[in-house]
């Protein structure tokens, strides 16, 4: 029997290696035991490192009642396991040995058992440290074993008898012994071994004997050599679950903007202090949240990680009060912590994990809880702590990185007023509902590369933390890598849009820029705003007195924000000149704007920005239009004799090719057009072939390009090729060519081409002149024909023709960039020579009317010239044709 305090768990020492027996070897029982030892580690360290401990399932207890007496106590079949890697369940014995040293059989195949007796419990056999005070050195708690009517005996008792049932805690315990062996009296003692008794005891005990077992009242009484031995105690047991309400969830109070006119009346004029002592008294009556942050703090303490300091959280708040405006910011922070909190409360129950569990918490029991209790989770009742590698969920990872996030988010608040002048309006597509990962990320946070990787575990576990959509982070098209507004993209999803960068800026300018960003964006919310002061002749229906509204609106609350189909309100105040914002709020539905039916058309979709102005059809008649367009840009709205116009000609030429939209009373319309530019295209000659050998075509081609960065092909082109009002339209290819062939063309009567090029009203004229350059050969003029000499014309001989190279002539580019062709004429004795080039692109010829012919600006082609020599004196005339072939 082993009673030693140091072997309350045998995983303390584990055998790592055995023996393997050779055939007829004599085995000591050491050899076989060290083989029994090392599987029987191994199977037990796998249970408890890769499944888990605790209670698994089950082993919950009912109690039974007759004429008001307990009458039994029902234990559901189960499953737990020990941090010694016992596995236990309910069992009855189903065949009792006959046999010396052999076990009874045992069936686990039972759904419960019913205790009806008890007996006050002795554990002098074993005396196991847990049921003892003082680390197992002093006397035994309180402990009751609990029997079926089929197991108990004599010494048993009926259970009715149990008295004070609200102090009686239920646990399971295996009582493991090695049982005392008589000496060996037989011849033969092989088969008796030294018993090893494993026992399932169901034990009752009082609070003071479970607060003994965990471990919360052991006194570290010295040995008697003096020394201060380690306390015993249940390391696993205490987890943040069991923190006195720690899964109670914690909600902000909301702040209730009518309680100002409930209290002070609606004709009090109020000011930017008076909204902001309502965010001041909702925060101090918590402290700020500060029981929020002790009890991340005892989770984070428990856990292993860093908590987070609450009174340098609480002084970076105080610091919003001093301001006129963002004071509301503090409270956001104060909510976000909160749901920080709520999500970490929501994963708890999943994050019973132990990486390493502590072997000597709980070796040979399990607590079942209080034997009264009716709730779903006692202190008193291990759960099961899982081994992460079961963990599917990273339950405890998750709780984690919350905490962290937590810790960043009372780290990196920040607000001040210089940074609030540097800002500019931006809306984030978020969520309107819990969790806060899903949501933007607020810009009153510092986003810092902990905070981004804290904020949403699975964008973090996908390497993704940077595609969290916030203020101050930059967000990436996947196509284009270049930052942009995430609203270019699908917000499907999205139910919230967060409006940031407002407070402090003048009410006009937040208002524009927040409307134009939604009539940009087709977002679906509407804008007012509320004055502080008394309105006197309001007209304008996106702006109202600040009590009136509240009084006829009490659901306003401040959300960052709005939801879609909702109202954005900010509330300003002025002091002297500047009308300031120094809140904001939202309605979840639309409101207050006309529900009278606007309308807004204009008779053109596109026009010239050269064109008159023309009119806009508007109703209601005496309704405001505005064009949707960047304020620093002009988007050719004018008023002539109070009727609205659209006129192109003062149009921003940035908004060019761009459509431009239009508002009634700040209401999106339909209406919409496009201002085209002036065209400004650039029409060349690109290239003329003119007629061949036997043809009579002469094809041009033309080069359209456009000018001053415009696109040719916005345009259509309508062409008079042949000078007789004979209009065709073909445009460009695109490359900017245009070809057309032109047949039996006079050199002597060449037509000039006429294009005009238009587009919504705006046209440019080009013509085209001198075009046709084909080499013409040079006549040859005889006034005085003298046929007394006897040689009559048509008598006369043709003069011979010598070229003084062979036909086809080979020429390489690398031998020059011009070739001569020389020609002769021996016989006649005037001779008048034509040379004309009768194949081939056009090349620059010299010396047409001489012997010899200069041919330069050829490329790589086929070419064909003809000599033509006529006798002056008689008019006859030869021919001879020689073609060159040019290489490279």
């Amino acid at each position: 029997m082993n009673n030693q305090l140091s072997d309350i768990s045998s995983l303390r020492n584990i055998s790592t290696q055995y023996r393997k027996f050779s055939k007829g070897q004599y085995i000591e029982y050491t050899q076989f035991n060290e083989f029994l030892d090392f599987f029987e580690d191994q199977d037990r360290l796998s249970r408890v490192m890769l499944q888990g401990v605790g209670v698994v399932c089950g082993l919950k207890p009912s109690l039974t009642y007759s004429n008001r007496l307990l009458s039994g106590i029902q234990l559901s079949q189960g499953v737990a396991l020990t941090t010694d890697g016992d596995l236990l369940t309910l069992n009855n014995t189903s065949v009792v040995s006959e046999e010396l040293y052999v076990s009874d059989l045992k069936t686990i195949k039972i759904e419960n058992k019913k205790y009806t007796h008890f007996k006050i419990y002795d554990n002098f056999k074993v005396h196991y440290p847990a049921f003892h005070v003082n680390n197992g050195r002093g006397s035994q708690v309180e402990l009751w074993e609990l029997a079926t009517a089929q197991e108990a005996n004599s010494d048993f008792q009926p259970i009715s008898n149990l008295s004070d049932l609200d102090d009686k805690y239920l646990l399971l315990y295996l009582e493991n012994y090695e049982k005392e062996v008589k000496p060996c009296r037989g011849v033969d003692c092989d088969n008796h071994g030294v018993q090893q008794i494993r026992n399932l005891k169901v034990l009752l005990t009082s609070a003071a004997g479970i607060n003994n077992i965990i471990g919360d009242n052991l006194l570290p009484l010295p040995d008697i050599d003096g020394t201060i031995p380690k306390k015993i105690k249940d390391l696993i047991h205490p987890h943040p679950l069991f923190i006195d309400k720690i899964l109670k969830a914690e909600k902000q109070e909301r702040v209730i903007v009518e309680r100002l006119i409930l209290e002070k009346g609606v004709e009090t004029q109020f000011t930017s202090s008076d909204v902001k002592e309502l965010y001041v008294a909702a925060l101090e009556k918590i402290n700020y949240g500060e029981f929020v942050f002790d009890k991340i703090n005892k989770i984070s303490e428990i856990i292993g990680v860093q908590g987070a300091d609450h009174a340098s959280f609480k002084n970076r708040l105080q610091e919003f009060f001093v301001q006129r405006f963002g004071f509301q910011y503090a409270y956001d922070v104060v909510k976000d912590v909160m749901d920080t909190y709520s999500e970490i409360i929501k994963l708890l129950p999943k994050s019973f994990t132990k990486g390493f569990p502590d072997l000597d918490s709980f070796p040979k029991h399990v607590l079942l809880g209080k034997l009264t209790s009716n709730i779903h989770l006692d202190s008193f009742r291990h759960q099961f702590y899982n081994s992460p590698v079961l963990d599917d969920e990273k339950a405890m990872e998750r709780v984690k990185m919350l905490i962290s996030r937590f810790v960043q988010q009372a780290q990196n608040v920040r607000f001040s007023i210089s940074y609030e002048e540097e800002a500019r309006i931006k809306i984030i597509p978020s969520q309107k509902l819990n969790p806060l990962s899903n949501k933007a990320v607020p810009f009153y946070y510092q986003v810092t590369g902990e905070l981004l990787k804290a904020w949403n575990f699975d964008k973090t576990s996908n390497r993704s933390a940077a595609d969290n959509l916030g203020y101050a982070i930059d967000f990436f098209s996947p196509n284009t890598q270049m930052p942009d507004s995430p609203l270019n993209f699908n917000i499907d999803k999205n139910s919230f849009y967060n409006i940031e960068g407002h407070q402090g800026m003048f009410y006009e300018d937040a208002l524009q820029q927040i409307k134009e960003i939604r009539d940009k964006q087709q977002l679906g919310f509407d804008v007012m705003v509320l004055s502080l002061e008394e309105l006197v002749d309001n007209k304008d229906l996106f702006k109202a007195y600040f009590n009136d509204y509240v009084e006829e609106h009490p659901g306003l609350e401040h959300k960052r924000g709005v939801e879609r189909g909702g109202t954005f309100v900010m509330v300003y105040e002025t002091i002297g000149r500047d009308s300031t914002v120094i809140a904001d709020f939202s309605l979840p539905y639309i409101c207050c704007t006309p529900k009278s039916v606007i309308k807004l058309s204009l008779p053109n979709t596109v026009i010239c920005a050269k064109s008159e102005p023309i009119p806009f059809t508007v109703f209601p008649t005496n309704g405001i239009v505005k064009a949707v367009v960047d304020a620093k840009l002009n988007g050719g709205v004018t008023v002539r004799n109070g009727l609205y116009f659209f006129d192109p000609q003062v149009v921003s030429p940035e908004l060019y090719g761009q459509e431009i939209t239009f508002t009634v009373n700040g209401k999106p319309t339909t209406c919409n057009i496009k201002v085209t530019s002036q065209p400004d295209v650039n029409i060349v000659v690109d290239s003329v072939y003119y007629p061949e050998a036997g043809s009579n075509a002469t094809t041009i081609i033309l080069k359209v390009s456009g000018k001053n960065g415009q696109n040719f092909a916005d345009y259509t082109y309508s062409w008079d090729f042949l000078d007789n009002g004979g209009w065709v339209t073909q445009n460009p290819d695109a490359k900017g060519l245009v070809s057309y062939t032109f047949y039996n063309l006079s050199p002597a009567k060449i037509p000039t081409i006429r294009i005009n090029v238009g587009g919504s009203g705006c046209s440019q004229s080009i013509n085209i002149n001198n075009w046709y350059d084909f080499p013409v050969a040079p006549s040859v003029v005889i006034n005085n024909i003298d046929f007394t000499g006897g040689v009559q014309c048509c008598e006369s001989i043709p003069p011979v023709i010598k070229l003084n190279l062979k036909s086809p002539q080979e020429f390489y580019l690398s031998q020059g960039n011009s070739f001569t062709l020389k020609g002769e004429n021996p016989g006649v004795q005037t001779p008048l020579y034509s040379w004309v080039q009768t194949y081939g692109p056009v090349v620059t010829l010299s010396g047409i009317t001489k012997p010899d012919l200069l041919v330069t600006d050829f490329r790589i082609e086929t070419y064909k010239f003809k000599l033509t020599v006529v006798d002056a004196d008689s008019g006859a005339f030869a021919t001879q044709e020689v073609e060159v072939n040019v290489y490279e």
